[in-house]
């Protein structure tokens, strides 16, 4: 989060920032110190905040940053038709040549090590080509908050391109995920990694804090641990949202069966998204659950250069270092109940929350007259 601050600070004409979740407090009010200071010195600020993730800012938080020539935008704001549609994105971007992309949201709770206080989290800091595509993506989303997000039918069905470009940058990509069903870039891209990784018998870690996978993901963790690949899996063990911990906890029996190992990081929540697959890794905002893949707008960098792989292997060795591993006898000897209620929580986010959303938006899609399937005008990435 320095370093984000630092390059805001540092910024010479041009700051885009687009966050989930900011709150007054602590980084925050720095970070819109800086974002207020850079507006004053002649720097085009331009901050897109989800309604609903940021939505307990105070009313007038922005307005000294507006009265400087910032611009503040809401996406998708409560009472919409496609409120449950969130922007779950966490980028910066500062003049061209420098980007992040984390996990990590502006809140209090962010701060510290992971370990003592505060949250774990990770994220990525990009340069050149991939950072240009990080501020093309911001200028698509801005765009987006400002004419209410016109046909949005990738709610109904993607692209056939996979809904979303990215960037090939030899050891750099960026992969966005846009509401929808079928496969977006960044499951095109898992689903060739974990198979190179399977057929190579290579090492794979998975982190993130709320994990829902689908069928396909967890046919092919299973594909991979059978074939000989050290497959593990790590979610936190003190979860801030309960029934995504209950729901998570329904597919361990089923993974451990075929050989994946499953950890719970012990000492804070775990709120890293850090995926090592083979001789890829995946950094970014998106969960493992249907929300991430299909419901909201993320993005993940995909990296395969030795020096960012090194040190993120390192990260990852010290969080599994500091996590219980979940004992397969154990957990399959939990009772009934426990497991009608993990089973209920799997099925609330897994079919009931994407079925809600898109009966939702189909009913506002039709009200305003844009019939489900069609192209829509000019809303794609």
């Amino acid at each position: 989060m320095a370093r984000m601050l630092e390059a805001v600070e540092l910024a010479g004409h041009d700051v885009r920032m687009e966050m989930y979740i900011f709150k007054e407090g602590g980084p925050g009010d720095d970070f819109r110190h800086a974002l207020l200071a850079a507006a004053r010195r002649g720097v085009r600020v331009r901050l897109l905040l989800d309604a609903i993730g940021s939505g307990g800012l105070p009313e007038r938080y922005w307005d000294s940053l507006a009265a400087a020539g910032g611009e503040v935008r809401w996406f998708h704001p409560i009472g919409g038709g496609l409120a449950m549609v969130r922007s779950h994105r966490k980028m910066l971007a500062c003049d061209g040549s420098v980007a992040f992309v984390t996990g990590f949201n502006i809140a209090p709770e962010y701060e510290g090590d992971g370990v003592e206080v505060g949250w774990r989290d990770a994220g990525v800091r990009i340069e050149g080509g991939p950072a240009g595509m990080v501020e093309a993506l911001f200028d698509e989303q801005f765009e987006r908050a400002s004419r209410g997000h016109r046909g949005p039918v990738r709610l109904l069905r993607r692209r056939p391109d996979g809904s979303g470009r990215c960037h090939h940058g030899g050891e750099i990509e960026v992969l966005p995920v846009t509401p929808g069903r079928g496969e977006s870039a960044l499951t095109k891209s898992l689903r060739a990694d974990i198979a190179r990784a399977a057929a190579g018998r290579r090492r794979v870690v998975w982190v993130t804090p709320y994990f829902v996978p689908p069928a396909w993901f967890r046919k092919a963790l299973r594909r991979a641990a059978r074939a000989g690949a050290d497959v593990t899996v790590v979610v936190p063990m003190h979860s801030d949202v309960g029934i995504a911990q209950r729901a998570a906890r329904h597919v361990y029996g089923g993974l451990q069966r075929s050989g994946v190992r499953i950890m719970e990081y012990r000492p804070q929540m775990l709120h890293a998204k850090v995926w090592c697959v083979g001789e890829a890794l995946y950094v970014g905002t998106s969960n493992l659950d249907p929300r991430s893949l299909h419901l909201n707008y993320e993005v993940m960098v995909r990296c395969t250069g030795a020096g960012i792989t090194g040190r993120a292997w390192a990260d990852v060795e010290d969080i599994m270092a500091r996590s219980a591993e979940v004992p397969r006898l154990g957990w399959g000897a939990r009772s009934w109940w426990q497991r009608a209620r993990d089973q209920l929580a799997f099925w609330i986010l897994y079919r009931i929350d994407p079925w809600l959303t898109g009966w939702l938006a189909g009913r506002w899609l039709r009200h305003r007259g844009v019939m489900p399937g069609t192209t829509g005008p000019s809303d794609a990435p």
